[in-house]
């Protein structure tokens, strides 16, 4: 007999049951397929399930329970289960930005006080900061934690990404970059992620029921009105490019109005500087500075810390009270119908409202002291006391004790009211001019000396002589 053949199993030999192992496309799960054998063929046993897995590099999360399952449930028809699963990689948080209160204030609407009641005054258009407010902070981002695949190959996380800003004028990061500063006090302003803080705020229309009023820490510039009943206050400068009409204006720094100011009884403007306009009429207007206006002042009550001057081509100051601490110039003082028009010049405004308020209070003085020396003189006169009751010679006792301080206090406002006068009768520098005519009715005050216009005085100029008298010269 020859060598021994190799002969191939015959075609009807027990097939043997079959493992194979899939892994996911991004290799966080693998899949054990376990078909059953063929009839007489062996089954496939969890050691060669494992060993499949083995081969496959599977060696994360793996879930021997799961291949137990799988191998147990072999059949005629292929069984799939997963049998590991890979951690997953936990992202990265996004960066976000912590904004100030004042970023966040709802805008354009009113506000709602305590009570629930609703100022439509205050639309809180105007987000004022101070240089050194911290207007924003960025969180950062996180890297996220990494994850494992069931091979065991680490997983990068997304980290996360951080927020879109960009600083414009009047605001830098601090050296951490963590926190945009206000360089300047201002109006910040957060637009299309760009933060900013202006000096100037500008109002493109009216003040008035679209806006509400308007305050704010820098300047202001309206292009428009300011409205009745509606009020602009800055710390800088207020330009009105149209007209004050009835409304309210406070600055510490300049005014000026394009147009006229009209006050109708109600309006009011004040100024830490100077005041610009064509006229003023019916209203209050008081400056630190100079008072400039080209048509005129009508009916008005106008102080002003240095000079008040009408010298347009209609400049005339015509009734109300205008006053100043250097000078009145006009065109035209007073009006043909003899309108009484007071203009006083030679003292700070402030002084003469102290003065005023001075003399009230030491004329109350006085007659607290006189009723207060009344009753210590019945004090003393025991007779007239036992009519009394009780108590009325209590309260007299008290009165009685008023005496020394109230005299004190009376010494202490006649030497005040002595120093604002001698002050005021001292002025030589002060002046008033009518560049053109001066009517009668015109009450001209230089310092404590008066003069009253009673004719037409042309090309006139009013100061004070050597005897603190009211003297009358050419322009």
């Amino acid at each position: 007999m020859g060598p021994r053949e190799q002969t191939p199993p015959a075609s009807g030999a027990p097939r043997p049951g079959r493992v194979t192992v899939r892994l996911a496309e991004d290799r966080m799960t693998a899949y054990l397929i376990v078909e059953g054998p063929g009839p007489g063929g062996a089954p496939v046993t969890v050691e060669q399930a494992m060993e499949k897995l083995r081969e496959a590099g599977v060696c994360f999360g793996l879930d021997p329970a799961a291949v137990e399952r799988a191998v147990a449930a072999q059949g005629e028809q292929p069984v799939t289960a997963v049998v590991a699963r890979g951690k997953p990689p936990v992202n990265g948080t996004d960066g976000r930005l912590e904004l100030h209160p004042e970023l966040l204030r709802a805008s354009g609407r009113p506000r709602v006080n305590p009570d629930g009641s609703v100022d439509l005054y205050d639309l809180g258009l105007v987000r004022s900061v101070t240089a050194g407010t911290v207007l924003l902070t960025r969180i950062p981002p996180t890297p996220g934690t990494p994850g494992i695949n069931v091979l065991g190959q680490e997983v990068r996380p997304r980290p996360g990404r951080e927020p879109v800003v960009r600083l414009g004028q009047g605001v830098a990061w601090t050296p951490d970059g963590r926190q945009a500063v206000a360089q300047i006090d201002g109006h910040a302003n957060w637009v299309r992620d760009t933060l900013s803080v202006s000096p100037v705020f500008t109002v493109r229309e009216d003040v008035g029921p679209s806006t509400g009023n308007i305050e704010f820490i820098g300047s202001v510039v309206v292009r428009g009105n300011v409205l009745p009943g509606f009020q602009v206050k800055a710390g800088g400068s207020v330009e009105i490019q149209g007209a004050v009409d009835c409304g309210i204006v406070e600055a510490g720094g300049d005014v000026t109005v394009r147009y006229g100011i009209q006050g109708g009884g109600r309006g009011r403007v004040r100024a830490g500087g100077n005041i610009r306009a064509r006229f003023i009429e019916n209203c209050e207007v008081s400056a630190g500075g100079h008072i400039w206006v080209q048509d005129g002042i009508l009916h008005s009550r106008v102080e002003a810390g240095g000079r008040v001057e009408a010298l347009g081509r209609r400049g005339t100051i015509v009734g109300g009270r205008v006053v100043a601490k250097e000078a009145v110039v006009a065109r035209f003082l007073g009006s043909p119908m003899g309108t009484p028009t007071e203009v006083t010049v030679g003292v700070q405004p402030q002084a003469r409202r102290e003065l005023e308020a001075l003399r009230k209070e030491l004329q109350e003085v006085e007659q607290q002291l006189s009723r207060a020396l009344q009753a210590l003189a019945l004090l003393r006169q025991p007779e007239r006391l036992s009519a009394l009751s009780p108590e009325r010679v209590s309260a007299l006792r008290r009165l009685a004790e008023a005496p020394t301080w109230l005299s004190v206090k009376r010494d202490q406002l006649a030497a005040r009211i002595q120093e604002l006068e001698e002050a005021l009768a001292g002025v030589r520098e002060a002046w008033v001019e009518a560049q053109t005519l001066c009517y009668p009715g015109v009450r001209v005050v230089i310092g404590g000396a008066v003069y009253l216009a009673a004719d037409n005085l042309s090309r006139v100029r009013f100061s004070l002589n050597e005897d603190r008298e009211v003297a009358i010269g050419p322009v």
